[in-house]
Parts: C-alpha cells; sequence; structure tokens
C-alpha cells in the first residue's frame, strides 16, 4: 500500500458510519422525488396534450415495503395503445421524451443552476439533498440511454414509433443528450459538489465516490440485466455494471480522492 493510501486511510470511523446512514436516508428520498418527477412529466404531458383526464393520473400501485422505498410499481399510467390509435404518433413520442428528458434531465440542470445560487451553497443540507437528487436524475437518463434504447418497449422505443424511427435511427440524438448530462454531472456537478458535502474528510469522500458510481452505473445500469429489454440492453447493462462502475470509482478516485489527500498532508506539513 503506497504512502499516499495510508496517509488518507484511517478505517471506519463514527462520522464516516453517520455519514453513510444520512446518505443512504438522502439517495432513497431524491430517488423517489426524481422517479415521480420522471412519471409525472409523462402524465402531465399527456394531459397537456389532450390525451390524459388527470395531469397527475399515475399508478402508485401495491403499497409494499419493495414499492414504497423504491417505487418500482409505479407507472405513468398513459394509455399509449390508444394514443397511437388515435392517430396521436406525434403526442405519443412527446409523451414518451417527456420522462427522461424533462422530468429528469431538465430537472438535472435546474438543480444545477440551483447550486450556484449564494442560498443553496451557504446551507450543505440543501446542497447534499440537491447533489443527490441531480445524481437520480441523470442516472435515470442512464438508464433509458443508452440501456433501454434499444429495444421494442419502454419510453425510447415508443418515440422513436411515435416518430417514424427505429430506434437505432433515434439513438445518435438520444445519445448525445445523455451522453452530455454524464459528462456535465461527472466533470462539473461532481467537482462543484464534493468538498462541501465531505468536508474535506477523507472517508466521506470514499463513501461519495462510491455510493455515487453505485447508483449512477450500477443501480441504474442494471435495469436490462434481466434480457427483458433484449439482447443490447443486457449487453448495456453488464457493460455499465461491470465496466462502467467500477472505472467511475478509480477516475473519481484518481481525480479527487487522491488530490484530497494531497492537501491534508501539505496541509498538516505546513
Amino acid at each position: 500500500m503506497s504512502s499516499r493510501i495510508r496517509s488518507g486511510f484511517t478505517g471506519i470511523t463514527v462520522d464516516s458510519l453517520v455519514f453513510a446512514l444520512k446518505t443512504l436516508v438522502f439517495v432513497l428520498v431524491a430517488h423517489a422525488v426524481a422517479y415521480l418527477t420522471h412519471e409525472y412529466s409523462h402524465s402531465l404531458t399527456a394531459w397537456l396534450l389532450g390525451w390524459m383526464k388527470q395531469p397527475f393520473g399515475i399508478d402508485y400501485g401495491n403499497a409494499t415495503v419493495y414499492n414504497v422505498i423504491l417505487l418500482q410499481d409505479v407507472s405513468d399510467n398513459v394509455d399509449y395503445a390508444s394514443i397511437f390509435a388515435g392517430g396521436g404518433v406525434v403526442s405519443a413520442a412527446l409523451i414518451a421524451l417527456a420522462g427522461p428528458f424533462i422530468g429528469n434531465g431538465a430537472l438535472y440542470f435546474i438543480l444545477y443552476g440551483l447550486m450556484s445560487t449564494r442560498f443553496i451553497k451557504s446551507r450543505q443540507f440543501f446542497l447534499e439533498f440537491f447533489y443527490w437528487l441531480a445524481l437520480m436524475c441523470a442516472g435515470n437518463v442512464w438508464s433509458y440511454v443508452p440501456i433501454r434504447s434499444i429495444t421494442t418497449h419502454a419510453d425510447i422505443a415508443i418515440a422513436a414509433k411515435g416518430l417514424g424511427l427505429s430506434t437505432w435511427a433515434l439513438l445518435p440524438f438520444v445519445m448525445a443528450i445523455s451522453g452530455y448530462v454524464t459528462w456535465h454531472f461527472f466533470c462539473r456537478m461532481f467537482p462543484k459538489a464534493y468538498k462541501t458535502i465531505t468536508a474535506n474528510a477523507y472517508g466521506s469522500l470514499s463513501l461519495l465516490i462510491a455510493v455515487t458510481a453505485f447508483w449512477y452505473f450500477g443501480f441504474f445500469g442494471v435495469s436490462g440485466l434481466s434480457g427483458s429489454y433484449g439482447l443490447v440492453s443486457q449487453m448495456l447493462s453488464i457493460a455499465s455494471c461491470g465496466l462502467f462502475f467500477p472505472l467511475c470509482v478509480v477516475y473519481l478516485s484518481s481525480s479527487y480522492a487522491d488530490k484530497n489527500s494531497d492537501e491534508a498532508n501539505h496541509a498538516s506539513a505546513g
């Protein structure tokens, strides 16, 4: 083990445990909010276009522990079959794209902008929650593009059908957005927030890196792993979980954990 790592590593401390528990609460609440903004964007767009009676009439599913915590049974409740049958093909595409790109993508950039304001920057609680909510929004985009783009169902497939395109033809356009969101999150959002969130504590920074990488490329990357979305989605899920997840940890650690340790060593030496 190198001296650089030894100098920063002190094991699991009480502060690290408290930070981990606090982070768990933040990520679960943030995930729920991002999930609901995604589904509400579908239903609200359908309502605005005249294809739904209620703007927030989503299906909340059953009151199981699994659904209450992760909302995996919640759906937009949009009747796409009726929309296509009624000739609303473009409407179907707009409704389908609203979830990942308005409910999550647009919200991500709104959060980033708010995190630049003096009010948020001076309040760690809000900045931490906004960071995790931004991650959930960006991760949701990733879970659809590229993970569930080349498939026969779900949002991107519905959008492609409505636009009269194949999913392969639509992929470059939606991937440009998703790729930019991913780049922006790791090259702009993370550097903007990590020092305030971790208070320059090495253990907290290690946890922040691990949890960030897990949720972005692990949790949101696993959606196609079962094979229910087709072979391409399955392969992309394997790549996201097995390749991008660990590479993300390496990238963030080499970019920020080592830098943080060097700064701490320099301060102690001074």
